[in-house]
Parts: structure tokens; sequence; C-alpha cells
């Protein structure tokens, strides 16, 4: 797949890793498809740990027996009480635990797919990318910056959202308006930007075999070099999953017009393969992108080419001048004037 430098379309690069190696799909799906079964696996281990350590009376018990609201209300908040401290430690747990499920499967997926990238669009410099290292200390400790920013920054997001909400119950719009605009807003620009970021500097730790701070430092430089064509990119990644997710919404929402007809698991069921679906489509997306920036960074590596100097061409050959005639060799040769 390599061509020449000026020749070469990362956007069309991406797709057509995708065509010449459909495995790559298949191996981004299993990755994080495993995340998501580990994930939920965890989250329900981790609320029926909870419910375990909760203790429900008779009363309790005929209280939400009634299935009245007033009465399960009062028997739920006589149950909670007094677990504030274990809701607290059990989100932190869950929430620690998830982030290292993550950083571990992205680590391990993530560089599996980049070296079958790298390999398909580096051209002949990379044909031993195979056997390049997995790098998985660097490609560890980048997702897991890459997760400590985004649960920052939702932090800060949220925060926002509460100090805003404080400051309008005491009757201070000013601090409630900075709270609710720059807060909100800086959380989730610095939130968006540096998540892409860190989700690229894992190129540049399979393709140049570098360690995390190294691997950082080099995707500053890549990003300084080339920022008008990352740009262009994402905006196209991003407006085709604007117009992926719009239209399977739609589909997705379809078989609700035939609930009458069809029973309501059967509904549920079609939605659910129908969201499966959208997720397949959204990681292709994503794979795509991936290969594109992977294509956009073997350019950028490529010498440019030098401009072609033609040679001055060289001066007309002028004639030899004709010496001048001594008089007395003619003499010699023609004999004496007889005049």
């Amino acid at each position: 797949m390599s061509r020449p430098r000026n020749s070469r379309s990362p956007f069309q690069e991406g797709f057509a890793a995708l065509r010449e190696e459909p495995l790559l799909l298949v191996s981004e799906l299993t990755w994080r498809w495993c995340f998501a079964v580990g994930a939920w696996l965890l989250v329900l281990a981790a609320a029926a740990l909870f419910l375990d350590t909760l203790k429900v009376s008779a009363l309790d018990r005929l209280l939400l027996s009634t299935l009245k609201p007033s009465l399960a209300t009062t028997a739920l908040s006589h149950i909670l009480h007094g677990t504030l401290l274990r809701v607290v430690w059990t989100k932190l747990i869950v929430v620690m635990g998830l982030t290292g499920l993550w950083c571990f499967a992205a680590a391990v997926g993530r560089a599996a797919s980049l070296r079958n990238l790298v390999v398909l669009l580096g051209g002949d410099d990379h044909d031993q990318g195979e056997d390049a290292g997995w790098q998985f200390r660097p490609m560890f400790t980048l997702h897991l910056m890459r997760a400590i920013w985004t649960w920052t920054a939702i932090g800060c997001f949220a925060g926002s959202m509460l100090l805003g909400s404080a400051m309008l119950q005491q009757q201070r719009a000013a601090r409630a308006a900075f709270f609710y605009v720059f807060g909100i807003a800086l959380s989730i620009v610095f939130g968006v930007a540096l998540n892409w970021f860190f989700g690229l500097a894992p190129i540049f730790s399979i393709r140049n075999q570098a360690d995390a701070r190294e691997a950082v430092s080099l995707t500053l430089d890549f990003c300084a070099r080339q920022g008008g064509r990352l740009f262009g990119l994402s905006l196209a990644f991003l407006a085709l999953r604007v117009v992926w997710a719009g239209s399977m919404l739609l589909l997705i929402l379809a078989p609700t017009s035939v609930n009458r007809h069809v029973a309501l698991g059967w509904v549920l069921l079609m939605m659910w393969f129908l969201f499966l679906v959208y997720l397949a489509g959204a990681n292709a997306l994503c794979l795509a992108r991936l290969g594109a920036y992977t294509a956009l960074a073997d350019i950028d590596a490529q010498p440019a080419p030098q401009p072609e100097t033609n040679p001055d061409p060289a001066p007309p050959e002028l004639p030899s001048p004709v010496a001048p005639l001594n008089p007395i060799s003619v003499e010699w040769q023609t004999g004496p004037n007889p005049l």
C-alpha cells in the first residue's frame, strides 16, 4: 500500500486497510466486547456483595411487598441508612477495577491492531513490524494517563454542575453562570482534546518502539507539523460517526412500530441486535480513523521530495579562429613574384 508521498490519501488508506485485512475489525471487536463483558461481571459482582451486606427486617419486607411508593420509600430509607460510606468505597473500588481492566485490555488489543496497521500502511520501512515488541508497559501507561484524565474531566464537569446549582440557590447568578459556562465548557474541551491526544500517542509507541514519554514527545511534534491535516481527518470521521449514529438510531427504533403484531421480547431482541450492529460499525470507523492517522504518520516520516534542478545548458561551440597567413611562408610556397 506504500505509494509516493504526494499521491497518498490517509482517509482512503484507513478504509483500504480494513478491506485488505478484515481480521483487524474482528480483533478490535473481540477485545472491546471482552472488556464490556468483564466490566458487567465486575459491576454485578460488586452490586451483589453490597446487597449482601444490607440487613432487611421483617417489617421492611412487609413494606416492600405492598408495592406502594410511600411505604417502599420508607423501607428503602431504613435499609440504606448508614451505608453511605460503603456505597462510596464500593463505587471507588469498581471505578478503579474498571480503569485497570480497560487499560490492560486496551494495551493488548490496541497493540495488536496497531502492529498490523503499521505493517499494512508503513511501506517498505516497516516490513519487519510484525517482529517488533508489543510495548505493553508504555501502552498501559498511555492508556492509564488517558483514563485518569477522562475521570478528571468528568469530575470537573460534575463539580461545575454542583457548584453552579449551589450558587444559583444562594442567589449568586454571576458565579453560577461562571461555573455553568466556563467550568462545564472547559471540562468538555480539555477532556475531549487530551483524550484524543492520548489516543494518538500509542501509534508512535508501536511505530517507533518508544516508551511513554518519548511517544508523547513524538505525538506533540507530529501534531505541530500535521495539525491541519489531523483536524481535517478528525472532522471527516466525526461527520461519518454522526451520520452512522443518526441512521442507526432510526433503524434501532423501527421495531417499535410492529410491537402490536410481535411479542415484546422479540422486539427487544431485534433492537439489541441492531444496537450491536451499530457498535460494530462505530468500531470499524474508529479503526479506520486509527489507520488514517497511522498512514499520515508514515507520510510525515518520509522525506519531502526535492525540486528537480535543470542543469545550465552548455554554451554553443564556436568555430576555432583561422590563424593569419605568414607572407614569408606564402612566398616560399608559391615562389618569388616575377613582377
